[in-house]
């Protein structure tokens, strides 16, 4: 399984960096690794959550995954359960952010940070 996942309270710079990636990996399943902002949370509930096959992250085994794309974050910090897998030799992670270095990034097999 592939997915998409971004920070905990997500915006709409992270909603549109998964919709965006979609187009380059059309297969992924969009993951909230928490909450999201309420704008956003309108916005799915009225217009967009099933054309968009969004997927609750307690219904998302991490075993299951096989690729990892991170849009819009790059800190372990902030991607709730999903950090336990950044590392594992199992799930390769592909990481698509623009935000200064930190600390707690995750490296991933294929990066573009700009």
């Amino acid at each position: 399984m592939d997915i998409f996942t971004t920070h905990s309270n997500a915006d709409f710079d992270a909603l549109g960096s998964m919709i965006a990636a979609k187009k380059l990996y059309p297969d992924a399943v969009l993951v909230f690794p928490g909450g999201q902002e309420k704008s956003i949370r309108d916005f799915l509930l009225k217009s967009a959550m099933y054309i968009l096959d969004v997927q609750k992250a307690s219904r998302v085994r991490t075993d299951a995954i096989r690729r990892m794309i991170l849009v819009d974050i790059r800190q372990a910090s902030r991607i709730g359960k999903f950090a336990a897998i950044s590392g594992s030799n199992t799930c390769d992670v592909h990481i698509y952010d623009h935000h200064p270095k930190s600390p707690d990034d995750i490296r991933g097999s294929f990066e573009v940070i700009k």
